[in-house]
């Protein structure tokens, strides 16, 4: 009866944190966890000591020779991975030709060294020094307008030098009545510049001088279309007599460089005469044999 009572008698039970069971099951595990902790920093202390007694030089050595062993390690293990690859290939399977493509042979050769990639954006670019720098190279931007002559656009075609002497031929007579209009007023100015008192002569030879540059330039512009005229009419000669000579079955002729050079010069020359004499194309002549002979004598070594 006692035993029944006692087992019908309410039971008192207490609470235990569980990091107090824990702590009693791994209590023994966790002091040998921090004595091996403790070691391995009395340790690593002690090795930081020896090395700060080391120099700098021989801890550089021991740094490169560690690199290169750990750089032959990689290339064994990659050696041996290939080796295993060729291991697993099946010999039953036929060989592949030898024969390789265009596009494999060049493959390699084509591929570009890569370069490091800018940090941002706003940084300058790495160019490789082997490919040349251009002269021309726009630093900076220019954006202001600027004037076009529509003459010479492609949207008006091509240039046809016939057309154009034709629609500006007005020029060689404005060129002629300037040229005229400056030697006279050359010849007024010189007259001046002999009578003129102390004050205004250095105005007058400046004038003198300003005139004589005119009249060169403009000799020069009559001068070239002269020659230009002369230069066409021969040319535009030649070209009739080739055509009527194709309209009656000859074949086709085209002018050397050479033999175009001579055609001018004998035209050149012919109007020269025509207009001056003989004397006249001598002192020609004679005139572009001294600029001949200055040009070589300043591109003589001194």
């Amino acid at each position: 009866e006692e035993e029944i009572a006692d087992a019908d008698a309410p039971r008192i039970s207490q609470w235990v944190d569980d990091e107090m069971i824990d702590g009693s099951i791994s209590g023994g595990e966790s002091d040998s966890e921090g004595t091996h902790k403790a070691k391995a920093n009395v340790q690593m202390r002690s090795l930081q000591d020896d090395l700060s007694t080391f120099p700098l030089g021989v801890l550089r050595k021991a740094q490169h020779s560690l690199g290169q062993a750990q750089a032959l390690s990689d290339s064994d293990s990659t050696v041996s991975t290939s080796e295993s690859e060729e291991s697993d290939i099946d010999e039953s399977k036929p060989f592949p030709s030898t024969f390789k493509e265009k596009g494999d042979e060049e493959g390699p050769k084509r591929q570009k060294k890569e370069l490091a990639k800018r940090p941002h954006k706003h940084a300058p670019t790495e160019v490789s020094s082997k490919r040349p720098v251009t002269r021309r190279r726009t630093v900076v931007e220019d954006n202001t307008p600027k004037p076009r002559d529509p003459r010479f656009l492609h949207v008006t075609g091509k240039y046809d030098e016939e057309k154009f002497r034709k629609q500006y031929s007005f020029l060689s007579a404005l060129h002629t009545d300037e040229l005229k209009t400056l030697r006279e007023n050359y010849k007024t100015a010189r007259k001046l510049l002999a009578n003129s008192p102390r004050d205004l002569r250095p105005a007058r030879e400046e004038e003198v001088k300003r005139l004589e540059l005119a009249v060169k330039r403009a000799e020069s512009a009559v001068n070239r279309d002269t020659r230009e005229k002369v230069e066409t009419e021969a040319l535009q000669k030649v070209a009739q007599a080739e055509k009527q000579k194709r309209e009656q079955g000859k074949g086709a002729w085209f002018m050397k460089r050479s033999e175009r050079k001579d055609l001018l010069n004998k035209a050149r020359y012919d109007a020269i005469a025509a207009s001056g004499g003989s004397q006249a194309v001598k002192k020609a002549i004679e005139k572009k044999q001294k600029k001949i002979s200055q040009k070589e004598k300043k591109s003589r070594p001194f």
